[in-house]
């Protein structure tokens, strides 16, 4: 045997075992879905099959076991999910995360999110109460977990240890949840920033109840205008950050008996949230004497906020009631410490806060609030300091939360009466419970504490905080709260739409356009009984009848008689689209850049250009342009930076022709090679995998994928010049529950039910998600038992 070749061996076996070392490292990080362990507090022999997608199926002897196996199963494939959770809603990112976290944490310190979770610690949390009880029995899971010292990896990457979990964590989480549903950052400083430059006229014409006594001409303008500028780019800026997924919107609908082919209520519910890797729900089945639940949970949280138990089947959406003000405060010229309140001057409130840094020194900052809440010019870059303060009163931090109990309650509801006293105790955030029973009841309450405000007020924009004029009167009691229970129609839906008023209240909210819920409800009238194989149809649905519509009224106005052949193809094609976003269609592709034209020539340069795409992207905005469309006279059309005077005609035809330019040189002059899958995408981002090499490990996609904006199947995506439209938020889960067929109820996750990146389940759903494919909710205990999968749990004594 030559040298050469000797070196050539041992260079081969110490690549093997270099390459098996990494290997065997690496699977140190899977879960244990098999063999035994031994838990402290642990009562009873539990047991936790694992199926074939990884989800968890707990077999107990008592309520308190089954909530520590839960806590257990979950962290093992969920824990650092749950740090991020709770570090956002604490303000705590930085110290793991490094410098480019401290303006995020600035921000939510500022919030109160903090002070409102000890505040329901002292005065609400009763650790001897049951429900408190199983809820510590699930943190006591998680921290054995941690105890257990298997950490994911992220853990080693980042070089952190993992702290346990208390009973305030898993208020933080519900904090966050509570802020991300609130668009009050978004939208009231755009509309006031309108208001303040362009006038009356402009906000009318958005249809964001304009009330003529609600607006106040305000002194130093420009000021205030540089203020709500920076305010929502600022908060653009943290939402994009942030290390976890964003709650945006769903649906929901329950269909009775007389509507269902089985003759039973079904449910359907597929909730709209930030795509991430992991994504947000985690699959549960818990059993123990007595009590069987199927559940969704949120990272840290014990509780489903989806899911079914023997008896009811629930599901929620956004209801996206306005439950945040923002309020122009009046500051005393004398002493900065102080804001006019009704008739006197008034001390602000001042806190200091303390941000860790991973890598730097610590930063101290102070917090004043006004009595309507927390200052936040403070945390808003590049202001001049001559500004009017702005505070933000927001329900979530006024009283004690009482998430945890009502949905403890709802999960263990045994008849109609306990679920819809549990949707009662919901004050924020705002959701729209999605109800069926085995009884054959259906309901949809808007479950949140409404506010009354005065009449005069439009909430939508920032308010007077001086006078005491637009200062909220109290809350409305749950049972004048939007809801519908065993209607005649036969069915019940949300999609984050308007709710009807109630004996003449209305309730204002940053609610979605129509075109969801047009789409439901002409599904839901035909006159058919519905399967779940059919609602699978209908939940995937891309089909628009909304966007057909638009194109409708922009269209006629093109003048096709200057267009060229190739032009006049396009035109065609965007005339003969028949709504569909399928991955090989064209017309979405050519539509969305067009509509994108369109929007940008008309709102632009009023809007100004670091608030347009937020803005147009929001449901406020949503609702407003399909108006102004067919407005021919409307002041939006004209351009108030040119000498001319736009029309509607010239906006159109500007953005047509644009359209078709940017269209050929970003995919070339091939039009039918303008596949809406080459633009629209889905990637599933980690919060390690956001920096190279990271994302190949961590990420799963990109790949295109079918759905479009505010279809039923609503993978949605920013509007943009650049015309790659990266699918922001979707369903984070797809669920049908017939009770007619309980065992064989079917749920998808987008990527999978394990966040440990060498897990199996990892992202074993990405492609069936993507294709609109089902897998079972497995409760059949038989079915369920031929597993081999077997983690049992025992006693440590």
């Amino acid at each position: 045997m030559t040298k050469f070749y000797k070196f050539m061996v041992y260079l081969g076996l110490i690549a093997f075992l270099l390459i098996g070392g990494i290997w065997l490292y690496f699977n140190s990080f899977k879960p244990m879905y098999s063999g035994e362990l031994k838990l402290n507090g642990l009562q009873e022999k539990t047991e936790i099959y694992y199926d074939d997608f990884g989800i968890p199926h707990i077999y107990a002897e008592n309520e308190h076991d089954a909530y520590l196996a839960l806590g257990f199963a979950h962290a093992q494939d969920r824990l650092f999910q749950m740090e991020m959770m709770r570090r956002v809603g604490g303000g705590s990112l930085a110290e793991i995360l490094g410098e480019s976290l401290v303006e995020t944490d600035k921000f939510f310190r500022t919030l109160g999110i903090n002070q409102i979770a000890d505040k329901t610690i002292a005065e609400y949390y009763d650790p001897e109460d049951h429900i408190a009880q199983s809820a510590q029995a699930y943190l006591d899971g998680i921290n054995q977990f941690i105890q257990a010292g298997d950490l994911p990896i992220e853990y080693t990457i980042l070089g952190i240890e993992a702290e346990q979990f208390v009973p305030k964590d898993m208020f933080l989480i519900a904090g966050y949840m509570a802020f991300t549903f609130a668009a009050t950052f978004r939208i009231e400083p755009v509309t006031d920033q309108i208001f303040q430059q362009h006038g009356a006229e402009y906000i009318k014409e958005l249809g964001l109840l304009y009330g003529n006594n609600t607006q106040k001409i305000m002194n130093n303008k420009h000021a205030d205008t540089i203020f709500t500028q920076n305010l929502t780019s600022h908060v653009s800026k943290i939402m994009d950050n942030l290390p976890v997924p964003i709650l945006y919107g769903s649906n929901g609908w329950v269909i009775s008996a007389k509507k269902s082919a089985s003759g039973k209520v079904i449910l359907a519910n597929d909730t709209h949230i930030g795509y991430a890797q992991p994504s947000v729900w985690y699959e549960a089945h818990m059993n123990y004497p007595g009590y069987s639940l199927y559940g969704n949970h949120l990272a840290g949280i014990p509780f489903a906020l989806l899911g079914h138990n023997d008896f009811a089947a629930w599901g929620v959406t956004m209801f996206e009631n306005d439950d945040m003000d923002l309020y122009r405060e009046k500051v005393n010229p004398e002493n900065e410490n102080q804001v006019w309140a009704i008739d006197k001057w008034e001390d602000l409130s001042i806190r200091k806060e303390i941000i860790k840094i991973k890598g730097g020194k610590e930063t101290e900052f102070e917090v004043k609030s006004s009595r309507h809440g927390p200052i936040m010019n403070s945390v808003v870059e590049k202001l001049n300091g001559n500004e009017a303060p702005v505070s933000v009163w927001w329900i979530y931090t006024k009283m004690d939360s009482q998430l945890l109990e009502a949905f403890y309650k709802l999960n263990h509801a045994k008849q109609f009466s306990e679920a819809e006293e549990a949707a009662s105790l919901i004050a924020a955030p705002g959701l729209n419970i999605m109800y069926g029973d085995e009884a054959g009841n259906i309901a949809w309450w808007a479950a949140a504490k409404l506010v009354k405000r005065p009449e005069h007020v439009n909430p939508l924009m920032i308010l007077d905080g001086a006078s005491g004029n637009d200062d909220m009167l109290g809350y409305y009691d749950f049972e004048t709260n939007p809801k519908s229970i065993n209607p005649a129609s036969g069915y019940v839906y949300s999609a984050n739409n308007q709710p009807d008023s109630v004996a003449g209240i209305y309730y204002p909210g940053y609610y979605a356009q129509e075109f969801r819920a047009r789409e439901i409800v002409q599904f839901m009238e035909q006159d058919k009984k519905w399967t779940i194989e059919d609602l699978k149809l209908m939940q995937t649905n891309v089909r628009s009848t909304t966007h057909p519509d638009l194109l409708a009224i922009l269209l006629p106005f093109i003048e096709k008689e200057k267009l060229s052949d190739e032009n006049t193809e396009i035109f065609k094609t965007l005339k003969q689209w028949d709504g569909e976003h399928n991955v090989k269609d064209i017309a979405p592709t050519i539509y969305y850049k067009f509509l994108y034209k369109v929007l940008e020539h008309t709102f632009a340069d009023e809007i100004g250009e670091s608030n347009f795409e937020g803005f147009v992207y929001s449901h406020t905005m949503g609702r407003s342009y399909p108006a102004i469309f067919k407005n021919d006279s409307s002041v939006w059309w004209d351009n108030v930076k040119t000498e001319e005077i736009e029309t509607r005609s010239s906006i159109i035809n500007l953005a047509f022709t644009e359209s078709i330019t940017e269209l050929e040189k970003q995919l070339g002059s091939d039009i039918s090679t303008w596949e809406w899958q080459k633009v629209h995408t889905i990637e599933h981002v980690h919060p390690i995998g956001r920096k190279k090499p990271f994302d190949k490990l961590f990420n799963v996609g990109p790949k295109g994928v079918f759905g479009g904006h505010q279809t039923i199947n609503n993978i949605d995506f920013h509007l943009n010049k650049e015309g790659i439209y990266k699918a922001t938020y979707g369903p984070a889960i797809r669920i049908l529950f017939d009770f007619a067929d309980p065992d064989n109820s079917v749920s998808i996750l987008p990527t999978g039910e394990s966040g440990r990146f060498m897990s199996p389940h990892y992202d074993d759903q990405f492609e069936m998600y993507n294709t609109g494919k089902y897998r079972k909710q497995m409760t059949n205990k038989k079915e369920i038992q031929k597993s081999e999968r077997i983690l049992n749990l025992l006693p440590s004594k």
